[in-house]
């Protein structure tokens, strides 16, 4: 299985992730206010589109540049100081979304990467090994998390956040959360190029700067799935070129359309379940699913689903689509049921539905209890 192959090649697509990627779902306002913690530190009172405050004070339009990164119900964003941000752009740091309560940045040497590249024509057994024996060679250097009260599942994540960090600072206490940065320092047992060693030193010492720049806010809801479209009319073609319709369901009792994008890691990340899933549905079950950016790169987005051993149909987006469908999605990814006729079964799925290695066996609890309401 290339489960963590493909989630080591999520980790170097997440320069898009971390570029002002904030969720539709937004509170937009003109109005901006932000109060100041008993240490002197600004949390905002709400996340808007158009000006945010970081913990040192500093106001910035998030239209001014794209090195931001922030999810409405995250509770907090970061913004990418010059080392971090350089790294992104030559492909040495990725970083990863446990939505909706934690960010982790890493640094990835040369070497592992060719490795990974390289391990495309291993067996299943030596890709594991391989993956296995590179995750103890990728840097974490910084993240930030974000505990509610009262959250189990936040503690989950918290609890993996500083197994994660050996290092972890509490930042703020605000809106009824406990905000921690993660840090590690001591990159001594990496074998890296002297350049390496110059760019990954130049990141660590500006943790305090990237600390700073950090903006907190009142998190707001993980999106409710109130999908106003319609599957039941659109023309695309599949990413291997065949035209298909709403007809597309009209053999099965039930598909499940799993929509994602090339730039979000949980998507990615996802993958490898859904593969397994594939080959475990109930019967007269189908799955495909639509990738919103998948036109832009059809190779990328094929390398994508080659890396993760995703054989299901994958949609294009097309104009009719884009209508029906995608200006009515808020996040991915977003899963839904689509009866014989295009109609939605139930509510969608919005977001990862489990932990890694509990996916496969969450969607196949949606999908019976979808089945339930049709039979």
């Amino acid at each position: 299985m290339k489960k963590l192959l493909c989630v080591f090649l999520t980790l170097s697509l997440c320069t898009a992730a971390f570029s002002g990627c904030a969720s539709d779902e937004v509170q937009s306002t003109s109005e901006h206010t932000v109060s100041t913690l008993d240490d002197g530190a600004q949390v905002n009172d709400a996340f808007n589109t158009e000006v945010m405050t970081t913990l040192d004070g500093t106001t910035f339009l998030l239209s001014d540049h794209d090195n931001w990164f922030a999810q409405s119900e995250m509770g907090f964003g970061i913004t990418n100081t010059e080392p971090v941000l350089a790294g992104l752009n030559s492909g040495d740091v990725g970083g990863s979304v446990i939505s909706p309560y934690a960010v982790t940045l890493f640094f990835i040497p040369q070497d592992v990467s060719n490795q990974m590249m390289e391990a495309e024509n291993l067996s299943e057994d030596e890709q594991e090994a391989l993956a296995a024996e590179l995750s103890n060679e990728i840097f974490f250097f910084t993240g930030v998390c974000r505990l509610p009260k009262n959250d189990e599942k936040a503690q989950e994540v918290y609890a993996e956040f500083t197994s994660i960090y050996g290092n972890v600072e509490k930042i703020a206490t605000a809106f009824d959360s406990d905000y921690y940065l993660g840090y590690n320092d001591d990159y001594s047992s990496l074998v890296l190029t002297e350049e390496e060693k110059s760019n990954l030193s130049a990141i660590i010492e500006d943790r305090e700067n990237f600390k700073n720049k950090i903006f907190i806010f009142p998190a707001s809801e993980v999106p409710e799935s109130n999908f106003a479209g319609s599957f039941n009319n659109f023309e695309t073609t599949l990413l291997t070129g065949e035209t298909v319709t709403q007809d597309i369901f009209a053999d099965y009792d039930m598909t499940v359309v799993n929509v994602w994008a090339t730039w979000c890691n949980p998507c990615i990340s996802e993958m490898p379940e859904l593969a397994e899933l594939d080959g475990a549905l109930p019967e007269n079950v189908n799955l495909i699913s639509l990738c919103i950016d998948g036109s832009d790169d059809t190779a990328f987005t094929q390398e994508i689903l080659d890396y993760c051993g995703v054989k299901y149909p994958v949609l294009m987006p097309s104009d009719s689509l884009q209508t029906n469908v995608i200006q009515y999605i808020s996040s991915v990814p977003t899963t839904f049921f689509i009866d014989k006729e295009g109609n939605v079964i139930g509510n969608p799925v919005v977001g990862v539905p489990g932990k890694s290695g509990e996916i496969k066996a969450a969607y196949l609890e949606e999908i019976n209890a979808r089945l339930e309401l049709i039979r």
